[in-house]
């Protein structure tokens, strides 16, 4: 019997594991975080060469029909790419079958995938396999994991804590746990790396689409609280103090790097909370400006070109785009979020909003038109019957370098 088979058989558990991998840390194989032993073993491991695919109930690795699907999109290539976030795994999801309509050729699932925190903070391993189990069962859920390939990050809550980063103390156990739900190999090297970020490559040269899956919480250092509290409803944020935290850690950054360097025509980089709208006080990256600046001029650096972004976490739908500090160009970023919480209304200020904002059960939809004259990436927000509710598009040339 393998590890994968061994987790869904109740074998050795997450604390178990963790402490024979500490073992081979003690024993210098990895080496002092930040060192170039284990930079070099995380860009490794984050390497796009790991399958997301593959559930069952609540524990299933990838099989052949997993495999078959991503591989197919990768040789094939992806043209619309749908993506949510913010699902409570007890409540009914019925926004599968308008998702599964859209025809997509991937589907990312990008944070709060399922509650694990909610009514009562985890303790235990069993705590966390509960709210997956619970996924697993969703009809929805299984018809269109069954016809699409998926690739999956964490936001917060099923990280495992609201509004959590680098202090949680379950944290090795919410990767264990995220890997296992998710398909990855049992000697995936991403399991053997701090945090789940990984990426991938998708179609032929010219058609390239680079997926790149962000872990915004492994790493990521206290936030600061604003001592007034929620001043004109806004949330309890206000940015660190300039240079102060990481929100990816510098093993992440040095993959990002990595990753962003490697040819690609479109770029969809998924981070978990916003990377463009910061004024509501919320997570976002303006909570540390500094690493905004960092992300926007690690792009410029590299001569990564097309790239767009995805993010969820706010329980609203809208677009952003940034042309006004210092991206290479244009910076767009898509919110979805979310799957099945109730309809409100939405008061948050983002003056770089392109279109109206909407809060109620969504999801987010990217289209490549590799043929038109000239080639597009639009952006759409559907509601929960996949009605247009926002949309934007911009021309592929305008994601380029002078």
């Amino acid at each position: 019997m393998d590890r994968a088979a061994e987790r869904c058989r109740g074998g050795p558990s997450v604390t178990n594991r963790l402490a024979q991998r500490a073992g081979l840390i003690a024993g210098g194989v990895v080496g002092y975080t930040g060192g170039m032993m284990q930079i070099l073993r995380h860009i490794v491991a984050g390497a796009g060469l790991v399958l997301i695919g593959g559930w069952g109930a609540g524990c299933q690795t990838a099989g052949p029909e997993r495999a078959s699907l991503m591989g197919a999109a990768t040789e094939r290539g992806v043209e619309v790419i749908a993506f949510a976030s913010c699902a409570r795994s007890d409540w009914d999801q019925t926004i599968w079958p308008s998702i599964l309509a859209q025809d997509p050729d991937l589907f990312l699932f990008i944070g709060d995938n399922v509650y694990v925190d909610i009514p009562d903070v985890p303790e235990t391993e069993e705590d966390f396999r509960e709210k997956y189990r619970q996924l697993a069962a969703q009809s929805g859920w299984q018809d269109l994991t069954a016809a699409v390939p998926v690739m999956a990050t964490w936001d917060d809550h099923d990280y495992g804590l609201n509004d959590a980063g680098s202090e949680f103390a379950l944290k090795e156990v919410a990767q264990e746990t995220f890997l296992d739900f998710f398909g990855f190999a049992a000697d995936a090297p991403i399991r053997e790396q701090e945090g789940i970020y990984h990426a991938r490559v998708f179609g032929p040269e010219g058609r390239r689409v680079q997926v790149i899956l962000l872990d915004t919480r492994y790493h990521r250092d206290p936030l600061t609280r604003n001592p007034a509290g929620r001043v004109d409803g806004l949330g309890p944020y206000l940015p660190n103090e300039p240079g102060r935290g990481t929100l990816l850690g510098e093993a992440q950054w040095a993959w990002l790097e990595w990753q962003l360097r490697r040819p690609a025509d479109v770029r969809v980089v998924a981070s978990s909370i916003q990377v463009v709208a910061d004024e509501h006080g919320w997570e976002t990256w303006g909570n540390m400006p500094h690493e905004r600046d960092r992300l926007y001029r690690l792009i410029k650096e590299t001569g990564a070109e097309g790239v767009v972004f995805v993010s969820g976490d706010r329980h609203l739908l809208e677009i952003s785009r940034d042309d006004e500090r210092g991206g290479p160009y244009p910076m767009w970023d898509l919110t979805s979020s979310s799957v099945n919480w109730k309809k409100g209304q939405v008061n948050d200020p983002n003056r770089f909003r392109q279109g109206g904002v909407f809060r109620e059960p969504n999801f987010g939809v990217l289209r490549i038109d590799w043929d038109a004259e000239p080639a597009t990436v639009r952006f759409e927000g559907r509601n929960h019957d996949g009605a247009v509710l926002v949309e934007s598009a911009t021309r592929l040339s305008e994601l380029s370098l002078p």
